[in-house]
């Protein structure tokens, strides 16, 4: 079967962040990472790099493993027709992993640089429960990020402490945007984030709601 390679067709040095996502596993490789590689190949697109966010132990291998390779990595697309594609993807120009640096990240979601900060933490990650549809908030580490906010643990948690920041330092508003596969995606989203807001400071939560 015949395979067309497509190599970087930008200078990544010239790229800025303008995308934080969170869940940087083989979906948003796959999808997001991909189209956002095709859009930075247009000079007057150079500000939508990502800043991949990595937060949870088991988030390590693939972490080590992009570092060593710059955050390139290379992506296959089989087509119908019998033509195979393989792509350089070079879109990922930064990569944060919390347990070793959370305040990283923290100073990423307050960046005013940063316009989007998307997710894929799947639809466990928005911790709804099913039944009542409410945020729940007896998870261990969400009770640990509303006690301890510098050093979070969760998602809710490392966006809030980031936000506060935005505000202190007037760096403006900011989308956030599920990409998770899940019904109501947006609503789920806006629900459990405004909720963990509310409960972890007012400030933050009143800005949000405005």
């Amino acid at each position: 079967m015949a395979i067309k390679t497509y190599e970087l067709a930008y200078d990544r040095k010239e790229i800025i962040p303008g995308i934080l996502h969170f869940g940087v596993g083989n979906f948003h490789r796959a999808h997001q990472a991909y189209y956002t590689n095709m859009l930075l190949t247009d000079s007057d697109q150079k500000n939508w790099g990502i800043c991949g966010a990595m937060i949870l132990e088991k988030d390590e291998k693939i972490y080590r493993g992009l570092k060593k390779q710059e955050n390139c990595y290379g992506l296959t697309v089989f087509g119908r027709s019998g033509l195979d594609e393989y792509h350089r993807i070079g879109s990922l120009v930064e990569l944060l992993w919390g347990v070793e640096n959370s305040a990283a990240i923290i100073e990423k979601v307050a960046d005013p640089r940063i316009k989007i900060i998307s997710l894929t933490i799947t639809e466990g990650g928005y911790n709804i429960d099913k039944k009542t549809g409410e945020f729940v908030f007896s998870n261990e580490d969400i009770l640990y990020d509303l006690k301890l906010p510098e050093k979070p643990r969760t998602v809710f948690g490392y966006i809030a402490a980031g936000l506060l920041k935005r505000i202190e330092t007037n760096a403006g508003p900011l989308t956030i945007l599920s990409c998770d596969n899940l019904p109501h995606n947006g609503d789920v989203c806006r629900n459990s984030f405004i909720s963990f807001f509310k409960e972890a400071d007012m400030k933050l939560y009143n800005w949000v709601v405005d």
